[in-house]
């Protein structure tokens, strides 16, 4: 592993204090190596459980019923979690970015329904992110630094399907899409509870403290994983590991960037929903009240004055 594979780790360089300093860093991460490892090893992560899965699909959601099946889902599962905070007629969880054309909302699918989702959202500068509303200040930091950024949103899969670990192939398309994107920091937010997990197993890194977020009435980490780094750290920190634990394979040699790189051409999707199905989903909820006049505008552009009346 990484930390032992120099004399430099183990050993001090001088005496007194600074012995005791190194030598309990390198038994700490130690600890957290073996936690990482051990919790890999009993979620099965990285193991196919596909058998019960139908013509298992991962995809672009495209259509109205991929894509109502989706809201719905993820509504369920928030409403679960008790991250709606008022209950929607429609029963549906989606928003403005969803209307937007570069929104990614990838789909995990047995034969004909949708079991798991993650949404990835691109930022521009008339609509920026939905953790703009909490983290507007340390994205603006990253903006500063030309860095380009994107939100995971609506990560869901339901309780009953989590063993099957088909979320994780969601994970391998959408960490290629990231690169085809060439996108710097992907950005998250999470609750706090689940903060040891995207950092200690995703090493995603610390963006900003803890927060209240309004949308879904709880505590809220925001997190981000620089892409410019992020194989290095995971051959790193995985790459001694055993094949079962070892997601630089998982993500650079089983399904790894330099595939999507050569076939980008399958990975496109920037294109805005489909007119019908744009009117039906703001007919369940108008996202686009209230938007600015700029927002409008691009939205009357986008779908050629069909979707927005002058």
């Amino acid at each position: 592993m990484v930390f032992f594979k120099s004399s430099q780790s183990c050993y001090p360089v001088s005496k007194g204090n600074s012995y005791t300093i190194e030598l309990g860093t390198v038994v700490m991460e130690r600890k957290i190596e073996r936690r990482r490892t051990v919790r890999i090893k009993r979620s099965a992560l990285l193991k196919d459980n596909l058998q019960d899965i139908d013509r298992p699909t991962i995809k672009f959601a495209e259509t109205t019923d991929e894509l109502e099946q989706t809201f719905s889902l993820a509504y369920k599962e928030y409403s679960k979690s008790g991250y709606i905070p008022e209950p929607k007629p429609s029963k549906l969880l989606f928003s403005i970015y969803n209307m937007h054309p570069e929104t990614v909302v990838f789909i995990a699918k047995s034969y004909l329904t949708v079991i798991s989702t993650l949404t990835q959202i691109f930022d521009s500068e008339l609509f920026g992110l939905p953790m703009d509303v909490i983290y507007r200040e340390e994205l603006d930091a990253l903006r500063s630094k030309k860095r380009k950024v994107a939100e995971l949103s609506a990560l869901v899969t339901p309780k009953e399907t989590r063993w099957k670990n088909i979320f994780m192939h969601l994970c391998q398309v959408m960490y290629q899409y990231t690169f085809y994107k060439g996108i710097d920091d992907l950005c998250i937010t999470v609750n706090p509870k689940h903060v040891r997990f995207y950092k200690t197993i995703f090493l995603f890194e610390d963006l900003g403290p803890e927060r209240h977020y309004p949308r879904v009435d709880a505590p809220a980490v925001a997190l981000r994983l620089k892409m410019d780094t992020v194989e290095k750290k995971l051959k790193d920190t995985y790459n001694a590991l055993d094949f079962e634990c070892n997601l630089y394979t998982y993500f650079h040699k089983i399904a790894g960037k330099e595939k999507s790189e050569g076939n980008s051409t399958a990975l496109t999707k920037e294109k805005p929903l489909d007119i019908e199905a744009a009117r039906y989903f703001l007919s369940k909820e108008d996202v686009l009240k209230g938007i600015s006049s700029a927002q409008r505008e691009y939205f009357k552009s986008v779908y050629r004055g069909q979707l927005i009346a002058n």
